[in-house]
């Protein structure tokens, strides 16, 4: 996530100077890179910090309950089986597990659906206590709620691929343009600085940068997207 808000403010900074060179305007520019770091702090940065925490959780969520599910059937024991299930936890895991620790594996358990907050999860319950009260295979009860784990898994993993080489594709569009920009400020500079005194042509350029902002909002809003049920605990579960 450094990365990503590395990247985000830079990005900012650069379309700010990118800005200044298209109209030679600091208040201009000063302006868009007021709105660009605005708009990344306030609303980009939340949108995927969530959903690059959804994607890990939902990853978290299909190893919990594959390894749960496999060293109970092997072991017949909560402990152990939520000790397979949490091994190599990722550092947000590790951090819901320690306020944990002073409960029963059982009450553990029950208390994840909070954390990983998906249906499946919640499934994955409802098998566990089908388990404890009629007994059995454990695996066989759980055949259903294994596939069903590995289709979300395999959606979330496609999607987020497929959503990363948009945003690859969508980079490279967008730097092409303002490459296009940048040749005309300066390969074209006699015409171009005639041009910045037509007040209609600098208003242009200004909705141009707004419209990017506005076209990444879009953008952004599609890529986070998942398409995957949640759980949505309330206070009487």
């Amino acid at each position: 996530m450094k990365i990503v808000s590395i990247v985000g403010i830079v990005s900012a900074v650069l379309l700010g100077a990118l800005a200044f060179l298209a109209t030679n305007n600091y208040i201009v520019a000063a302006v868009v890179l007021v709105l660009a770091l605005g708009y990344y702090m306030l609303i980009a940065h939340k949108m995927i910090k969530k959903y690059l925490s959804r994607v890990q959780r939902t990853h978290e969520c299909y190893k919990f309950i594959n390894s749960f599910l496999i060293t109970m059937s092997v072991k017949e024991s909560l402990t152990e089986a939520f000790s397979s299930g949490t091994l190599n936890a990722s550092p947000e895991f590790k951090k819901e597990l320690a306020d944990l620790e002073n409960m029963v594996v059982e009450d553990r358990i029950i208390y994840l659906r909070r954390y990983f907050d998906l249906a499946i999860y919640k499934m994955f319950i409802n098998v566990l206590k089908l388990y404890q009260d009629q007994g059995g295979n454990i695996l066989a009860l759980g055949e259903t709620l294994m596939q069903e784990t590995t289709m979300v898994e395999n959606s979330v993993t496609r999607s987020f691929n497929i959503g990363v080489k948009k945003i690859v594709e969508y980079a490279i569009l967008w730097v092409l343009t303002f490459a296009i920009l940048i040749f005309m400020r300066f390969g074209m500079s006699d015409f171009y600085i005639t041009m910045l005194n037509n007040r209609f042509f600098v208003f242009c350029l200004i909705v141009f940068f707004l419209f990017f902002i506005a076209a990444f909002h879009i953008f952004l809003l599609k890529f986070t997207k998942l398409s995957i049920k949640e759980d949505k605990v309330n206070e009487e579960d």
